[in-house]
């Protein structure tokens, strides 16, 4: 279970199929890994926000904000939290919002969801999957 929870700080859709591997209970496999891939993308987080001042570490103050600054504010975080997951996953995904600047809490809540809404039906659908097969 160990194996399986550092796997997923780094790769949450390798460590689902070797928690299959190894045979863990679902609910095992669903708990190693969602904690795993959030603690991965806190720390992701945080080194995203660090990224992000060190590139723009000197803000001019005729910035304007655009039509894309305004929607990434308005729809970032939840395209980033819920598929983000799935898409980019979830390391690379809170990477991209604390370097992009989103609001940390709300991001990582979102990006928690998305965690566990994706883990939990891959695998459903790896133990379904494995139940027909046998």
């Amino acid at each position: 279970m160990l194996g399986v929870f550092a796997l997923a700080i780094i790769e949450l859709w390798a460590a689902i199929p070797l928690g299959f591997h190894l045979k863990l209970h679902p609910v095992l496999l669903t708990l190693a890994v969602t904690t795993g891939a959030f603690t991965g993308a806190v720390a992701a987080m945080f080194l995203g926000n660090g990224i992000r001042r060190l590139m723009f570490w000197r803000k001019s103050e005729t910035m304007q904000e655009g039509r894309v600054s305004r929607w990434l504010a308005a729809k970032g975080p939840w395209a980033i939290g819920l598929l983000g997951p799935l898409l980019i996953g979830p390391v690379f995904a809170a990477g991209l919002a604390g370097a992009i600047g989103l609001p940390r809490v709300f991001s990582l809540a979102l990006l928690a969801i998305g965690i566990v809404v994706w883990s939990v039906a891959f695998i459903a659908l790896g133990t379904f999957g494995l139940a027909a097969i046998r």
